[in-house]
């Protein structure tokens, strides 16, 4: 069959930098979604492209385990790189890869980026997300209409580079023609239901046009996120050579992803240039010494407004802040306030204990700890303790099974 295509990378409406990553050296396609901050997010998900794009000569349709080796080595890549600089610790991205075998694509997946199938109207997600509100839709403590918006739908329990080996899924789907696949980070699926999506994929004919679309809706949801998608159609062969569409390369201001078609960017980006003066605008005067005498009288006002109001301000904050954080003892915690001291003001208590402790949850999740993952209430709380709680007994059990293998060998 023919292969057609259309993708698009955008920051989305909330967050101020991009650290989706995508790749199409067809037939390979791939969607990276990094984590762990602006910088360490970049560098995660365009290193995972990189290191993909080097080695994808060995990606063998005859044996899909190889793309298992190649996600490993992008995953030990980003272990090293966050190994050797403190200001990159924790850091992590999702990884879905397609590569496309006649009738047939292999798919190799860790994280809760997506692959999707669209066969004749209906929509079928063909990859399984590897977080805590994932694993509880499959033991049946939770419907996927409660997942779509659980508070915690975000914690992932997989990912690359937060640990120095990881588990890939690995599946083989047979395709038909006239089907059509999507690749998408989860700026997309955590702001639009399935039936969207479905509706945007029937409709729009063209794969440019259907991912182009498909990003507009995610916006309009709300753009929480950044978002990332790759539409893939399958045609029938003719006496032609394969139809490409080109995908087109998002513009600078829409926070394009990294990595598409020929090679991922580098990671650091420059600092934006300093805005310049008009050139008939006049240098502004210095200002009269006045101006340091006005703003000491304001400083001074504002002190004594802190000083009268602190007691109140306080008590507001902690009755009306929950965040989960560290306790002084080192475990994990409820806290009634906030993490950040204000004008010297510790304003937050414990609230309610737990017998987490840091070492016992992935790396990634201890930074979000350490400054504290703020929540709207007492009982979002709660629910985010009961995750943690989760995550710690699998990510225990995980470093068992691994130093058992070990030891076996």
């Amino acid at each position: 069959m023919n292969v057609a295509y259309g993708a698009k990378s955008d920051v989305g409406r909330v967050r101020e930098a991009n650290e989706d990553s995508y790749l199409i050296a067809d037939p390979l396609f791939v969607v990276a979604d990094g984590m762990g901050g602006h910088i360490a997010g970049d560098v995660a998900s365009s290193t995972a492209v990189k290191v993909i794009q080097d080695e994808s000569g060995d990606a063998s349709s005859e044996n899909p385990g190889t793309l298992s080796k190649i996600i490993s080595d992008a995953n030990a890549a980003i272990w090293d790189k966050a190994q050797s600089d403190p200001a990159l610790r924790g850091m992590g991205t999702t990884c879905t890869l397609v590569l496309v075998d006649e009738s047939r694509v292999h798919i190799a997946h860790v994280g809760d980026s997506r692959a999707y199938r669209l066969r004749e109207g209906h929509l079928e997600q063909l990859t399984e997300d590897h977080t805590l509100v994932g694993r509880m839709v499959q033991e049946g403590r939770l419907s996927l209409e409660e997942a779509q918006h659980h508070p915690q739908r975000s914690i992932i329990t997989r990912a690359l580079g937060v640990d120095e080996d990881v588990q890939v899924d690995l599946e083989t789907v047979e395709l038909s023609e006239g089907d059509r696949l999507l690749i998408c980070s989860d700026g997309l699926s955590s702001m639009v239901d399935d039936r969207p999506i479905e509706s945007v994929l029937a409709s729009e004919s063209d794969p440019q046009r259907a991912a182009d679309r498909l990003i507009e809706v995610a916006n309009e949801a709300g753009g929480d996120d950044n978002i990332t998608v790759v539409v893939i159609d399958f045609e029938k062969a003719s006496g032609a050579a394969r139809r490409i569409v080109p995908a087109a390369e998002p513009a600078e201001d829409e926070g394009s992803g990294q990595g598409v078609n020929d090679q991922a960017e580098e990671s650091a980006r420059p600092p934006p240039p300093t805005p310049m003066r008009e050139r008939d605008e006049e240098p502004e005067p210095e200002r009269p010494r006045r101006r340091w005498v006005g703003k000491l009288v304001v400083a001074l006002l504002v002190l004594l407004l802190l000083a009268g109001g602190a007691y109140a301000a306080a008590r507001y904050t902690l009755s009306n802040s929950w965040y989960v954080g560290l306790a002084t003892s080192g475990e994990v915690a409820i806290f009634s306030g906030i993490p950040d001291d204000i004008a010297g003001l510790e304003l937050r208590e414990v609230e309610e204990t737990s017998s987490i402790a840091l070492e016992d949850l992935p790396e990634f999740k201890r930074d979000d700890l350490r400054t504290g993952i703020k929540t709207a209430s007492l009982e979002e709380a709660q629910s985010t303790l009961a995750n943690l709680e989760q995550m710690s007994h699998e990510f225990v059990e995980q470093n068992r099974t691994r130093d058992s293998k070990k030891n076996n060998n």
